[in-house]
């Protein structure tokens, strides 16, 4: 059976992007104090670093890989899905890749704002209940996903106050960049489908 030499671009050009991406390095940078602790966080990779020492869990680095390696599957995916949109298999394979750099974005967002709300609104509390109230001079203020704001630690006669920053790097609109081009490709694949259709109808 011969197939019309026809190509999803948006597609074609989402999945490259996709497999660039991994590669591409931290969505997110984050540092508590002067350089005290810093955090670079990505859907594939998480670089923790406490006064210039390294830290990492291993479950951690293993989950990362793994979604580092379903990534770059999903961009292979897409890039035959699209290079070849009328064979009856390109429907499933662009399923499996359109939407993972969308949803990549939206849950590392959605991650950080969680994780903001928490050490803002209920940590504080937690750490007073468990204390006793010793802690009450404990005033935690971390940015909401970006921003500046300074956290005071009190303890005895001693008054800490540390500068946290937090902000989205360039990859994180790369990786916006690649999640639009995504949605292009998967509305632009229905007309392959559309037509698969029609000229099985007409048959």
């Amino acid at each position: 059976m011969k197939y019309e030499l026809s190509i999803n671009w948006p597609g074609l050009a989402a999945g490259a992007l996709m497999l660039v991406l991994p590669f591409a390095g931290a969505w997110w940078v984050g540092s508590l104090g002067t350089g005290a602790i810093e955090i670079a966080l990505s859907p594939f990779d998480m670089r923790i670093s406490a006064f210039g020492t390294q830290m990492s869990l291993l479950l951690v680095d293993l989950f990362l890989l793994a979604t580092k390696i379903t990534f770059i599957i999903a961009g292979v995916f897409l890039v035959l899905a699209s290079a070849f949109p009328r064979r009856w298999w390109a429907r499933p394979l662009m399923r499996f890749g359109v939407m993972k750099p969308f949803w990549s974005v939206i849950g590392l967002v959605v991650t950080l704002a969680v994780v903001s709300i928490i050490v803002n609104m209920i940590l504080p509390h937690i750490i007073s209940g468990i204390s006793g109230g010793a802690a009450g001079a404990l005033r935690l203020s971390i940015p909401f996903v970006v921003g500046a704001s300074s956290s005071t630690f009190t303890i005895s006669n001693a008054t800490i106050t540390a500068p946290v920053t937090f902000s989205l790097t360039g990859t994180f609109w790369f990786a916006a960049v690649t999640a639009g081009v995504g949605i292009v490709a998967r509305i632009y694949h229905r007309r392959f489908m559309e037509d698969t259709e029609e000229k099985k109808k007409q048959r």
